[in-house]
């Protein structure tokens, strides 16, 4: 079954561009529609019901967040193409599979297209409640793992690599024991409800971050500050000192602290 998609983009040469590289790299694709207006792409988008959308941010009429507003029928993979690579975040954030930017590079096309092929491939029950696994259902997942949504697409990764969490306005970046780092639109507070009740051994130690108590390395007691595995530093707040010592204990009933280092 070939995938139909539609473009939309307020310039003309944008539209040629990524029918090209379309046209010669994804064969299993057919471009139904296509449009430089976006009130007119709306009416498109509401017939064809394509299985894909291209859609530029900046435009002229409505930008892209505004056009997506307006649509009453949304059930279809949603690539951004945009010249501003600050705008990638917030095209994540809303509902993007991917986003592309210009001058669009044929090798992140293809990626895009694959993770809407891999998207068909899982079961649909998985794909509904794929940004809002609780940390208590991680064994029906592969590998006990836990989705975190990011720019790649979806990842699983170990609860037990987790390092620390820090709260990046409304995402949060995820630090992780390889020294890989994951920016995910989800906010602290949703990994503090999914992580730290289920006792999996993490504390929000601050407005700003949650820290796994296993990757603890150091606690420096006239600082009060927190040394983690990879070296990073964090100040927890003084509300929080009670519930990060007790949790200490909690996790090694033979801790102890000598001169600001665990033993």
């Amino acid at each position: 079954m070939r995938l139909r998609a539609i473009i939309i983009d307020d310039e003309e040469t944008g539209i040629e561009t990524l029918k090209f590289l379309l046209e010669k790299y994804i064969s299993e694709l057919k471009i139904v529609a296509q449009t430089t207006v976006a009130s007119e792409a709306i009416e498109l988008i509401e017939n064809y019901m394509p299985e894909i959308v291209f859609l530029d941010i900046s435009m002229p009429e409505m930008d892209g967040f505004e056009l997506l507003e307006k649509l009453t029928w949304k059930n279809f993979n949603l690539i951004f193409t945009t010249a501003h690579q600050e705008y990638g975040l917030k095209a994540l954030k809303g509902g993007a599979i991917d986003y592309l930017l210009k001058p669009i590079d044929y090798k992140d096309l293809i990626i895009a297209i694959d993770k809407i092929k891999n998207k068909a491939a899982l079961p649909k029950n998985i794909l509904a409640e794929i940004d809002s696994i609780p940390v208590s259902s991680l064994q029906q997942l592969p590998a006990n793992k836990l989705a975190i949504t990011s720019k790649d697409g979806v990842e699983y990764i170990d609860v037990t690599e987790i390092i620390s969490l820090e709260s990046q306005s409304n995402y949060t970046l995820i630090y992780l024991t390889d020294r890989k780092t994951i920016l995910t639109p989800k906010t602290l507070k949703d990994f503090e409800n999914q992580l730290c009740n289920n006792k999996q051994h993490f504390i929000r130690v601050h407005n700003s971050y949650i820290v796994n108590l296993h990757k603890v390395l150091r606690y420096l007691k006239e600082s009060e500050d927190i040394i983690m595995v990879h070296e990073k530093k964090f100040h927890y707040q003084k509300a929080g000192k009670r519930f990060f010592l007790n949790g200490l204990s909690y996790k090694n009933k033979t801790f102890a602290i000598c001169n600001g280092l665990f033993i």
